[in-house]
């Protein structure tokens, strides 16, 4: 299914269904000119010949070797994956020994076999999803991520079919990555700032570094149109309640690195849900060009949030006994508190502190217009260099003043990149007038409820 088909099913739909894991649909074909741009941006792709396939053939190359399925290659059928044209061709098969095939996809997602049966079995025990996924919990990362896989993936293909090639490469690819990755998870109050978060300045940009050579963001769902959407479109979305419908919407991203922690733009991905055509929601990896088009900006708001924000690691697991993959000693830790806060799928948590209080900055004019504000408005989410902070003793307290007189740099306080939230712009002005946005109700739901 392409893009356009799964837009228009997703449209056509009047009530959100149930959710999910498994998934069908395919957000591979990208006829549409407007979600190219969403995702890549203008113009031809970053490889040699323009072509996108170029720079996921690059991080496929990297995963085999990191999954481990480059040493059975090796092992088992004497093949060496450092020589196969990686620069230029999807490589799903190669042939071994004796006139053999052997499904290189196939070999790559069975490494990861074993970790997707475990949270798959965990999810069907923990709980079922939200129908709009909204309300997500770090234990629900492993539904979310066993749900880009279905059993089928793990099965060799014959390949007789050029069609299926591209949607088997993105899962195998996508599938392998999301379990090497390490997973994090946005708090559902953070989550639309995070995605809607303003352009990183270039010194910013320089400074990123992820905590892990592939990251997993996830957090509740975000409609596209916020993702895309101007300031202005972006402080009437906030007035009028943004709701999830039918429409698509972002779950978060897949993030990779250098070995020295710089981020690799070779390619990044967004965990993309909509309604397929059969009515379900689903969710699927779909790379995404980092850069300052909608989906790039979302990227590089993930990164920077892995790099400079604050994450708290799971408590331990309770001891799972000597059956610790029977359904009672699952069922036990899912209910755990340690299980609920993303114990077994070792999720760590955003946990967003406020900045400090700056002297406030005095501002009557909207940028880029004349004369005074005669309405309030929203200042987008935005990360800011340089912010002091206080450096304290031992005791938690304060050494010194951190912007009155007798502030010294390096003695009393230091400077950080700091993520400010959105805010509103003057409270005593009303706010523009903006259109309703009305939140779908659940079949059978009587409608003033």
């Amino acid at each position: 299914m392409s893009i356009q088909d799964l837009v228009d099913a997703a449209f056509a739909r009047p009530a959100v269904p149930k959710a999910r894991r498994g998934t069908q649909f395919a957000v591979t074909g990208l006829e549409s000119d407007a979600w190219k741009e969403f995702l890549l941006g203008t113009g031809p792709g970053p490889g040699r010949s323009g072509s996108w396939d170029e720079q996921l053939a690059v991080l496929w190359k990297r995963v085999v070797v990191e999954c481990g399925a480059a040493d059975k290659l090796a092992t088992e059928h004497d093949i060496d994956w450092e020589l196969a044209p990686h620069e230029s061709k999807a490589v799903l098969a190669l042939g071994g020994p004796g006139g053999t095939v052997v499904d290189v996809a196939a070999t790559a997602l069975a490494t990861r076999r074993a970790d997707w049966e475990r949270e798959a079995r965990f999810a069907r025990i923990h709980r079922r999803l939200p129908a709009d996924l909204a309300g997500l919990v770090p234990a629900d990362v492993g539904a979310l991520r066993s749900g880009l896989l279905e059993a089928h993936d793990f099965r060799d293909d014959t390949y007789r079919s050029q069609a299926d090639l591209p949607l088997r490469w993105l899962r195998a690819l996508t599938g392998t990555a999301a379990y090497l990755a390490a997973a994090h998870m946005v708090p559902a109050p953070h989550a639309l700032d995070v995605v809607t978060t303003a352009p990183l300045d270039a010194e910013t940009r320089t400074a990123l570094r992820l905590p892990a050579p592939w990251s997993l963001v996830v957090h509740d769902p975000v409609p596209l149109s916020a993702a895309k959407a101007d300031d202005d479109e972006l402080a009437a979305l906030i007035e009028a309640g943004t709701c999830i419908g039918p429409e698509p919407t972002i779950l978060g991203g897949l993030l990779a690195a250098h070995p020295d922690g710089r981020l690799d733009t070779t390619s990044g991905f967004l965990l993309i849900s909509a309604l397929g055509a059969d009515g379900q929601r689903a969710w699927m990896l779909q790379p995404a060009a980092y850069g300052d088009h909608a989906g790039g900006r979302v990227l590089y708001s993930y990164a920077a949030q892995l790099s400079f924000a604050r994450w708290v690691s799971p408590p331990p697991l309770p001891d799972p006994g000597p059956r610790p993959a029977s359904r009672s000693t699952l069922a036990r830790i899912a209910a755990s508190a340690a299980g609920q806060a993303g114990g077994f799928h070792h999720v760590r948590v955003l946990d967003f502190t406020p900045p400090v209080d700056e002297p406030p900055v005095q501002r009557t004019e909207r940028a880029g217009t004349r004369g005074p504000l005669t309405v309030g408005t929203w200042r987008r989410a935005h990360w800011k260099p340089g912010v002091r902070i206080g450096i304290r003793d031992s005791a938690g307290r304060l050494v010194g003043p951190v912007y009155k007189a007798g502030a010294v740099e390096g003695v009393t306080f230091t400077r950080e990149r700091r993520f400010f939230p959105r805010a509103r712009i003057r409270r005593d002005l009303p706010l523009a007038p903006s259109t309703s946005v009305y939140r779908l109700p659940h079949p059978g739901v009587p409608k003033d409820q």
